[in-house]
């Protein structure tokens, strides 16, 4: 039994997927870029998070979202599966798109921590070494939304999407500021971020440099087989992490937090199995209260 979601209202996240088999089925095109865009931007305005930061990996994504109404789980089934049906069309496949494991989410505690995986993100092409300067990443990507302040609309793609079907005929793909940057102005922010990405890019064609290690390049991303797989081991049996905060104490009191939500969860939940559908379960569950099968405490 996996260990039980801990979801609260406006809390934000750093949320990470890997393609089924690591296969490079998110390589940018034109037709990939669409379709991903268009299914973040519905699941977005569907399920009213808040969306800090994107990008699209030739075989992962990662997204920075805040999580107001605490319905993080529906939004990321939804995206997923809309993102895996429209792609597996696109690429003539029926088997799964995503790995089996759940998306890794991890809780960003303080402004800072959301900063440094905004950042983190954004970077992942050139950490990669797959291209010089993030602005070069041929897929989807926010760096230049928030450079420029500006909204994208998105058309629904053709293919999968019937033109009689629910699914709007376009979507608009908004970023909003991180939570504790609200004293910045506009071109502050944008200047701040800027800053922290060339400072990243610096870092890695240091690290490219000492190495003696080139960059793939735009054309070579392209041209990747999206049914390969990457050449290098895959990660076995590492943590997963729940939170990240630098600030030792905070991290230590989250932690201990989700340590007790644990304890009560499964304190609950066996009062519940043993017939007591009235046991009051901590703040925070999320499957159990969504299905309507328990209540929650008020404290």
């Amino acid at each position: 039994m996996t260990q039980p979601r801990e979801v609260i209202p406006g809390r934000t996240y750093l949320v990470s997927r890997r393609c089924t088999q690591r296969q490079h089925l998110l390589r940018p095109d034109e037709a990939v870029e669409q379709i991903f865009l268009y299914c973040l931007a519905e699941a977005i305005q569907r399920f009213k998070l808040a969306l800090h930061g994107y990008v699209a990996m030739s075989n992962h994504e990662h997204l920075v979202v805040r999580d107001n109404a605490g319905n993080y789980p529906a939004f990321l089934a939804h995206f997923h599966k809309m993102v895996a049906k429209a792609l597996n069309a696109a690429w003539g496949r029926w088997e799964n798109f995503w790995a089996a494991e759940q998306p890794n989410v991890v809780y960003l505690v303080e402004a800072s921590d959301r900063f440094d995986k905004l950042i983190y993100v954004l970077s992942n092409p050139v950490n990669a070494d797959l291209v010089e300067h993030v602005a070069d990443w041929p897929g989807a990507c926010s760096l230049g939304q928030h450079l420029s302040g500006r909204d994208r609309v998105i058309k629904r793609p053709e293919g999968f999407f019937r033109a009689d079907g629910p699914m709007p005929e376009e979507v608009t793909l908004h970023l909003e500021r991180l939570e504790g940057f609200e004293d910045l102005s506009d071109a502050e922010w944008a200047s701040k971020i800027e800053d922290a990405v060339r400072g990243a890019e610096d870092a890695a064609k240091e690290r490219r440099r000492e190495k003696g290690v080139r960059v793939l390049g735009r054309k070579a991303v392209r041209s990747i087989d999206p049914t390969s797989s990457p050449q290098t081991p895959a990660p076995r049996r590492r943590l997963r992490p729940l939170i990240a905060c630098r600030n030792m104490a905070r991290r230590v009191q989250e932690l201990l937090s989700v340590k007790g939500f644990r304890t009560a969860y499964r304190a609950a939940l066996d009062r519940w199995r043993a017939g007591e559908r009235t046991a009051p379960f901590p703040i925070g569950t999320y499957h159990m209260l969504t299905f309507g099968a328990c209540i929650v405490s008020a404290g």
